[in-house]
Formats: structure tokens, sequence, C-alpha cells
């Protein structure tokens, strides 16, 4: 490994990734198929309307909002800072290693979880397809036979190669958004945009009601920050990664409002949206594209997967460069001679991506509560990834001598938004099996800590090497922090910012205490 040294802190540059390989479109791509954003648009409204009524499409403004000041927080850590190690190597710098642990093993339950529903997700819709086609692929064998055939391609498309698997996502995602949208403005075309009036007055919702599908609206955009992880492979890393979060929250964004809007208009109301197993499905049907509807379970099949892969792209990198700095086995720090991907750590996560769903189907458990119970789970890892990063922001721009005020009060809010849609996650307890879920996901939490612990009493050096990963270090104190700018001026030498929990004294040299 290369290494560049600044006073007693020493930064390596990893070497067995694909550096500078992934154009910008390539890393948009990683995030936008992180986020599955046709599969949402094809079901997420039904949902949001039961509470939001006629103001989903507001329910999904505000969130899109409230992910771009989260994708605001991305982007301060994103210009100065890149590595493979995503939100887990932001939190290193301003919280320390056990800070960081916690974001990167959260971050990870959370591709982890969403990849599943990818799994999932590909095979109750490629499995209706057939059905429709007048194959028997109805039954539980079936969605099985799918779900394990969909995780073993996977798992093969992110070895073979992170450009390969991207690309891949990219073409899908075209393909299942650009389908989902022909039915969308086949209905706006038939209706008019007029019709939708009472939409706009928000007849019908109410303010609990619109704040509510706030909370869901928001968990339909979780993995838009999956282009972090490419810290090491994009070309111009702090200015690619910036723009990839902030550009796939706001596009994404923008077609979810569109899709609520179109989609109780085209059901004529948010009762009927609410009460269809089917939505897209639906309003193909009544705009007169019923035999379109096989293209649009095809893109729909086509967005799951496309998730599937971008989240183990992105879970796999986190869990190599904790693996490279040792606050996980050392053996997830392998990547592939040839094909420069992280196939240690692909190959351990990808059967547990396939194992639990394939487990909880052959249990009685419905493919839709598998996504269900799944998407649950993942989503309290993202937030406390997403939690501790704001937090991080503040302290990690203070050693670098590039505070402000602005920042500070962007990481408050950001918490606090967060800490609001956990709460109504929680709060009045949730009906069986949901009640458990928050459980699961501590009990998953603690394991993964007791790794780190066993880790840190066998390496106590560990504490200064979390964090020390990194590729084309950024000087400190030599950008100013005008927040939602996500360009970068130039590139520069050495970096010093050190980990704030046990790290070398002179890791931050010359500077007064923080706080």
């Amino acid at each position: 490994m290369s290494a560049q040294v600044e006073g007693a802190h020493q930064v390596h540059s990893d070497q067995g990734l694909a550096h500078e390989s992934m154009s910008q479109l390539e890393v948009m791509a990683q995030s936008v198929a992180g986020i599955a954003p046709s599969a949402v648009m094809a079901t997420g409204p039904a949902l949001i309307v039961a509470s939001a009524a006629g103001g989903a499409w507001l329910s999904y403004l505000i969130a899109m909002i409230v992910v771009v000041l989260i994708g605001l927080v991305v982007a301060q850590f994103g210009r100065r800072f890149a590595s493979s190690g995503s939100l887990y190597s932001y939190v290193a710098r301003g919280l320390g290693p056990t800070g960081a642990f916690l974001a990167g093993w959260g971050l990870v339950i959370g591709y982890a979880f969403i990849a599943m529903i990818g799994v999932v997700g590909t095979a109750i819709y490629l499995s209706s397809l057939l059905t429709t086609a007048g194959l028997p692929a109805d039954g539980t064998a079936a969605v099985l036979i799918i779900a394990i055939v969909a995780i073993v391609a996977a798992a093969a498309f992110a070895i073979a190669g992170i450009q390969l698997s991207t690309r891949l996502g990219l073409v899908l995602e075209i393909i299942s958004v650009t389908a989902v949208l022909v039915v969308l403005i086949a209905v706006l075309a038939k209706h008019g945009v007029s019709a939708g009036s009472s939409e706009l007055k928000l007849t019908g919702s109410s303010f609990n009601g619109i704040t509510f599908g706030i909370v869901l609206a928001v968990l339909g955009f979780v993995g838009f920050e999956s282009s972090a992880s490419l810290g090491a492979e994009a070309r111009n890393p702090h200015r690619a990664i910036p723009r990839a979060v902030l550009g796939s929250a706001v596009l994404v964004g923008v077609l979810y409002v569109f899709a609520a809007y179109t989609s109780v208009l085209g059901f004529g109301g948010p009762d009927k949206l609410a009460a269809s197993a089917a939505p897209i499905t639906d309003l193909a049907h009544s705009s007169g594209l019923g035999d379109f509807s096989y293209v649009v379970d095809l893109g729909v099949a086509a967005s799951f997967f496309a998730v599937a892969i971008a989240s183990i792209n992105a879970a796999s990198r986190v869990l190599y460069t904790m693996g490279e700095e040792d606050l996980l086995p050392r053996a997830l720090g392998r990547a592939h001679p040839k094909h420069k991907t992280p196939h240690v750590a692909i190959g351990v996560i990808a059967p547990i991506i396939g194992i639990v769903p394939v487990v909880m189907l052959l249990t009685d458990v419905t493919p839709l509560n598998v996504y269900a119970y799944t998407g649950t789970i993942g989503t309290f890892g993202y937030m406390l990834a997403y939690f501790l990063m704001a937090l991080a922001l503040p302290f990690f721009l203070r050693k670098r001598d590039e505070g402000s005020p602005l920042a500070i009060v962007l990481s408050i809010v950001v918490m606090a938004a967060l800490a609001y849609v956990f709460y109504k996650n929680v709060v009045p307890v949730p009906d069986y099996p949901y009640n458990l879920f928050p459980w699961i996901f501590l009990g998953l939490l603690v394991a993964g800590l007791a790794v780190y612990a066993v880790m840190r009493v066998r390496r106590p050096q560990l504490v200064e090497e979390a964090g020390t990963y990194e590729e084309d270090p950024v000087p400190e104190g030599s950008l100013p922090v005008p927040l939602g700018h996500a360009g970068h001026p130039g590139h520069g030498g050495g970096h010093v910012s050190g980990p704030a929990e046990g790290g070398s004294e002179n890791a931050v040299p010359d500077r007064e205490p923080l706080g």
C-alpha cells in the first residue's frame, strides 16, 4: 500500500480496486440504482396515500428536501475526502473508530436488507410476468428458484467488475423508469392536469397525515448515498460523488412527486389507489395500455435486480475498507487481482442476502411480507449511518479549520429530521411483527460491536487506523464551506485530519480542544 505522511498521521491509498475507472455518469448510476426509483414509483404512492390522501405528492416533495439536506452533508465530506468506505470513513474522521464502526455496520445492514428487497422484488415481478405469459410460475417454489438465480447473478455481476455492474444497473433503470413513465404520461394525457386540482388544494388531507407520509416517503430514497463507496474508483471523486448524491436525490424526488400526483389522478382519488394491489398495472389497463403491462412488470423486475447489484457493490466496499483498516477481519480487505473488486466481501455478504429471504419464504412468509420486513430493518441501518454522519460533520470541519455556523445548523436540522423519522417508526409501538424489528436491528448491531470489541482487544492500535485510507487528499483549510456547492477547485497534497477518538496527539496539530 502506498502512503502519504504529514506529521504523525499516515494516509494510505487503496491499491486493490479499479482506480479512476468510473465516469460521472457511472457514479450517478450507482446512486440511482441504489434507490430503485421505478420500483418505488410503482408501489410507493399507494402506501403513502393511506395517510396523506391526495397530499402524497407534497409528502414526497418535503421528503426530497429532507434528503437533499442529508445529501448536502454527504457533499461536505465528499468534496474533502474520498474513500471506498463511504459514510464509515466520513464518520471516522469526525467521531473516531467506534462511531465509524457503528455507522459502517449500520450501513452494511441497510445495504444487505435492501439487497434482499431487490432479490425478492425481482422474484415477485418475474413470477407475475411468467404467470401472465402462461407459465406455471405463481407458486412458492418458482419464486424461490427465481430468487436464488437473482442473488447468484447479482453477486456474479458485482465480482465481474464495477463498470460492468453499474452500466448494467444504468441500462436496467433507464428501461424500468421509461416503462413506468409511459404509463403515467398516458394517464396525464387522458385526464389532463386540471383534473387533479383537488390534489393541489390538498382536499381530504391533514397535517398529521402528510407528516406521516413524509416519514414513509423518506424511506423511498435510501441508498442515494451509495456512490460515496466509489471514492477509490471514481474519476475526480471530490466532484463526481457530491454531484451524484445530490443529483440522484433531486432527480428521483421529481419522479416521485410526479408519480404520486399522477397515480391519484388516474385512480380518481386516493382511496381507490390505496386499494390497488398493482397500481401501475391497473393504470396501464385503464389508460388503454393493457398489453404494455408486460413491459412494466419486466421493467420493475429489472429495477429490483439493479438495486440488488448496487447494494452488494456498496456493502462490499464498506466491508472491504473496514477490513483494510482492521476494524473487521483483514481477509475482507482483499480485492480480486483481475477484476479489481472486493470479491471476498461479496462472497461473504451475498449468501446472507440470499439465505435470509429464502428461509423466510420456506417458513410461509409471503413474498410481499418478506419485502416489508427486510425493508423496515434495513431502513434503521441507513438512519443510524446518516445520523452519525451528520453528527460528525462539525467535528470533521473544525479539525480542518473549515468550520462554519451553517454547517452546525445543517447538522442539527438533519439529525432532528432523522430522529423524527425514527420516532414515528417506533411510536406508537407498531403491531406484531413490526414491533420486533427495532430489537432485531439492535441485536445485529450488538453482534457487530462484539466482533469490533474482539478486534480492538487484539489490535489496540486500530484506533489510529480508522479513516486512514483516502484517495487524492485535499489540504486542510483549502476549501470554504459554501453548502450545496458540489464542485472542487483542485486537488492538493497531504492530509492531516486524524480520528477524534484515541488517535495520535499529533493528528490535529496546533488546535484548541473540540467543545
